[in-house]
């Protein structure tokens, strides 16, 4: 009896090795990997509204600083945006980057409606300019420390 007890023990030890063993091999992932297409994509997409937020304000004053001359500037923007927005959505784990794009759209859309009532001064430009930078710059952070992660596991032989 005292065998089957000490048989029984050893099993019992020998799985939960074996079960630790597996669970140590698992990763748990809470976001989703880094991705270069949506790095490159908000770069480009940051480019055009600093290059439009410029040649707005060069042009203040002067009929050429309507929102008519920006219609096309606009739209592009508008299907890059929504095209970022839909490649988040097409990652996994990528709850934070689909909200991150939803809050750009959605700026996109408030800087339109202002352009639209008429800008006329550089004063009016600076909050959307400074909006812009604290969305970028949350996207990029957040898409660059996935990158050092991705490159962290890589390096680890994860």
């Amino acid at each position: 009896m005292n065998h089957l007890n000490r048989f029984e023990f050893q099993r019992r030890l020998l799985f939960s090795f074996l079960a630790l063993l597996v669970l140590a091999g698992c990763t748990v992932q809470y976001v989703s990997r880094y991705d270069e297409a949506t790095e490159r994509s908000i770069t480009s997409i940051q480019r055009q509204v600093e290059t439009l937020l410029q040649e707005i304000e060069q042009s203040l004053g002067t009929p050429e600083a309507a929102y008519e001359n920006y219609a096309d500037a606009y739209k592009q923007l508008h299907i890059d945006a929504a095209m970022l927005h839909t490649r988040a959505q097409a990652i996994d784990f990528n709850r934070i980057t689909i909200e991150q794009s939803q809050e750009l759209i959605g700026w996109l859309n408030n800087l339109e409606v202002l352009h639209k009532s008429g800008i006329n001064t550089g004063a009016l430009l600076a909050i959307p300019r400074q909006q812009a930078e604290q969305i970028f710059v949350a996207m990029l952070k957040f898409e660059l420390a996935k990158k050092r992660q991705f490159d962290s596991a890589i390096t680890n032989g994860e």
